[in-house]
């Protein structure tokens, strides 16, 4: 019997986004609870499956039997769980998918340890520093949650600035570079692109996009990568950026 995998987490969560579009190369059927068909991938690893368990923490879905599942994960999205393996942490299940097959090179083109440890260097940075002070500028600012972010003007300013600050820090790296490891994408192109997509569907308008075109021209090559236009059918780009004020909760 064909080994079967699941990912707990929703499509639009941007951390649930990279460990699908991390398992399109890998993995021969991937299966959406919100879609009617699956999404098949051409893929190396033939007969496994990776099922999609839906688990929305900020509306209340799931979150309580998800933790029930994942005492460690206090509710926090992705997990994944499959033959001998229960495992949560974004890196960690991105980092185990990716070793089960060394062909999709998501870990360095060329195999090295040193690219591996440049790879896992990159996500990070974008899982805990770039992810994280993001949302202090954008995800207070998002309507129709019952569990919202805490919301505070000055926080959010705060925040803004402070992802002003390092998107401008990345915007240097990527000028110098197509591929931020390597002569190929890897998890770190990846995870700095989705997580920059946030920014993008919510504060990141026109104006900031024109004044930075490095990271707009690394975003574009990697949503054009055959893994990510699979899972991720449309991004959406806001026209300017959402005003800080206090948003209304789901009833």
């Amino acid at each position: 019997m064909a080994p079967s995998f699941t990912i707990y987490g929703y499509d639009d969560n941007p951390r649930t986004r990279i460990i699908k579009i991390v398992v399109t190369p890998i993995f021969s059927r991937l299966y959406s609870p919100h879609s009617v068909n699956p999404t098949c991938s051409q893929a190396a690893a033939e007969g496994i499956t990776l099922n999609q368990s839906l688990v929305v923490p900020r509306k209340g879905i799931n979150k309580f039997a998800h933790m029930e599942n994942f005492p460690l994960s206090q509710g926090k999205i992705p997990a994944l769980e499959g033959p001998g393996i229960k495992i949560t942490e974004t890196i960690a299940i991105a980092h185990y998918l990716s070793k089960l097959n060394h062909k999709s090179h998501l870990l360095g083109s060329a195999g090295t340890l040193s690219q591996e440890s440049l790879v896992l260097s990159y996500i990070s940075w974008a899982n805990q520093e770039l992810l994280q002070t993001l949302s202090r500028w954008f995800l207070p600012l998002i309507p129709g949650f019952t569990d919202p972010a805490p919301y505070s003007y000055d926080a959010v300013e705060a925040g803004k600035k402070a992802s002003l600050s390092l998107l401008d820090r990345l915007e240097k790296v990527l000028g110098e570079v197509e591929w931020m490891v390597g002569d190929g994408p890897t998890l770190a192109d990846i995870f700095v692109s989705v997580v920059v997509s946030r920014g993008l569907q919510w504060v990141l308008g026109r104006e900031w996009r024109e004044a930075h075109p490095a990271i707009m021209a690394h975003f574009k090559r990697v949503i054009r990568w055959d893994p990510v236009s699979r899972v991720i059918l449309e991004f959406k780009l806001v026209e300017v950026e959402t005003p800080n004020v206090q948003p209304t909760s789901a009833a």
